[in-house]
């Protein structure tokens, strides 16, 4: 995919008790094609681990929007949900991670991602913006 060379926002919200549901039904299963050993361990160690997957989930659906634009030229159907990690950092902000698919439909853009979550929601919103760097300055 061609590197993005605008700003792109994607959003989605997840019900909190269809990730308990799914959990019941496909435990291990689920977690294993969708998530990060990494995310599952967090999420587990959290005090309601079904709100940080759907948050997570969340992220995931939201970064897809995101990198495809709604434009079919730019689909992320190639993307695999393990190519996008959310990872938290040592202040407590999420991060994203990305590799393989994830990577290349990012084409040297940045992705930025919010997680929130209150009583049967989870939502995620990502923003994807070019890097841009600053030409140098010749005295």
């Amino acid at each position: 995919m061609p590197a993005q060379d605008s700003i792109s926002v994607g959003i989605d919200l997840v019900s909190v008790s269809r990730v308990e549901s799914i959990l019941d039904r496909w435990g291990d299963r689920f977690l294993d094609r969708i998530f990060t050993r990494a995310e599952v361990d967090y999420c587990r160690s959290r005090h309601c681990p079904a709100r940080s997957l759907a948050a997570r989930f969340a992220a995931k659906e939201a970064f897809f929007k995101a990198v495809s634009g709604g434009s079919p030229e730019r689909s992320a159907a190639a993307i695999r949900f393990k190519d996008v990690e959310v990872v938290m950092e040592a202040n407590g902000a999420p991060r994203l991670k990305s590799s393989g698919a994830a990577s290349d439909a990012l084409g040297g853009a940045r992705a930025s991602v919010s997680l929130s979550h209150e009583q049967d929601l989870a939502v995620a919103i990502v923003i994807t913006s070019p890097i841009i760097t600053s030409p140098e300055v010749s005295g």
